[in-house]
């Protein structure tokens, strides 16, 4: 995670929603135009999710 000093070109007092993500997709917004699922090299599959743990 970065810290204030790390980035100091980001003016933090101008955030409307301090500690609230907001660059996610609203729900129910529908499917994004610029992610082309085509390209998925594993259709399905979460590969960017934990692991499961194995038993």
């Amino acid at each position: 995670m970065t810290t204030e000093n790390e980035r100091p070109e980001i003016d933090l007092s101008r955030d409307p929603n301090p500690g609230v993500p907001n660059h996610a997709r609203p729900e129910g917004a529908g499917v994004d135009p610029l992610i082309d699922l085509s390209r998925d090299p594993n259709p399905g599959k979460a590969d960017h999710a934990k692991p499961e743990d194995e038993d």
